[in-house]
């Protein structure tokens, strides 16, 4: 396949997803569709990798044998992983429809600026510049290496936004600078210092949990706002020299209990989504019986702590923060206030902390 005809395939291929995504409700204004339309996504991911019986199986470009299954893939409403640290997923090209719904509720206009923590392929950089022209677009990665792939992606597409390597979570703040923070990666609390680089009516659009809130900038160190209504998983926020990877703690040795909370609850999205406010960066393993229901599970967290649920419908747990507790409190308020839908719930953020409630932010979750 030359070049010439590949740009052609991609163009095709990138007009059905536009047109699938518009068809699904997930691309609903013009400006943003002209974006995807525009911006080649197949040059923001020359390969990934896919799972297969000997590990990670990368997907390239360059392979004349693989063309074919990775240009469909590329345009396709998947999410693909896209770099690897010692064989584990450090980053990856979000899903398109998830993309396209977070940048829809930016709701930027013409001349803002905007500060995307988490650069990746560079793409949601691309269809921002796109939007709002290179010199209001500012993105950041943690990791040289995929800055630098992607400032040279960018450039081959025709956009030159502003590329940074840093830690996203500890950027200096540069007062008032940013109308809108969107972060592309999910982040266990949004740091204060977001708030600094705000505008007066900016905010901030950031995945939490197994959700995207958008967080209103109230002063220069306190912000509130809701949850978006779908559900979103990305990523986690690493640091410098970070995999991203959680590793399981060592089983607890203490005695085990009698819980009323059924491990299959685990596979309950809607529930999973208050899971995650309750437990920020909690981590799953679960194995499953021949029907695929869970039957056992291990939940553990970064600071060590850890539950062992157990067939017999007993678990252990140990550490500063027994997850398995938290998560049957979390439940009880769930079914007690008849399963909340996301975007019933919000975050209050302040220097002490980050404190979801349910409708009002006095109603603490």
């Amino acid at each position: 396949m030359t070049d010439d005809l590949l740009d052609l395939d991609a163009a095709t291929l990138r007009s059905r997803l536009v047109a699938a995504l518009a068809d699904d409700g997930n691309l609903t204004e013009e400006v943003w569709r002209a974006a995807f339309e525009d911006v080649p996504r197949h040059v923001f991911v020359p390969y990934f990798y896919r799972p297969g019986p000997e590990g990670q199986r990368r997907i390239s470009s360059d392979d004349p044998d693989q063309r074919k299954e990775w240009i469909t893939a590329v345009y396709e409403d998947r999410a693909l992983v896209t770099h690897l640290i010692d064989g584990n997923t450090a980053s990856a090209s979000s899903q398109p429809s998830v993309m396209a719904a977070m940048l829809q509720a930016l709701e930027v206009k013409d001349g803002m600026n905007v500060l995307e923590i988490g650069t990746g392929t560079g793409y949601n950089a691309a269809l921002l510049a796109h939007r709002l022209g290179d010199a209001n677009v500012t993105t950041v990665d943690v990791d040289e290496e995929i800055v630098t792939a992607a400032e040279q992606r960018l450039s081959r597409a025709g956009y030159w936004p502003a590329v940074i390597t840093a830690d996203g979570a500890s950027l200096r703040p540069t007062p008032g600078r940013f109308d809108r923070i969107i972060a592309t990666c999910q982040i266990p609390r949004i740091p204060v210092d977001w708030f600094g680089d705000l505008s007066d009516n900016g905010f901030i659009l950031a995945p939490i949990g197994a959700g995207v809130a958008r967080i209103h900038r109230t002063t220069a160190t306190t912000g509130s706002g809701r949850f978006l209504p779908g559900a979103a998983f990305f990523m986690p926020l690493r640091a410098r020299g970070d995999s991203g990877i959680v590793r399981r703690p060592a089983l607890p040795d203490t005695p085990a209990r009698t819980t009323d909370l059924p491990v299959e609850t685990i596979a309950d999205n809607a529930f999973r989504f208050v899971a995650s406010l309750a437990v920020p960066g909690i981590t799953w393993q679960y194995d499953l019986d021949d029907a695929g229901k869970p039957v056992s599970a291990r939940l553990w967290t970064a600071d060590g702590s850890i539950a062992d649920v157990r067939a017999d419908g007993t678990v252990a747990e140990g550490g500063r923060l027994p997850p398995w507790s938290a998560l049957e409190n979390a439940h009880r308020f769930f079914v007690g206030h008849e399963r909340p839908a996301r975007d019933r719930f919000g975050l209050t953020v302040d220097q002490d902390g980050q404190r979801p409630w349910l409708d009002t932010p006095d109603n603490l979750f």
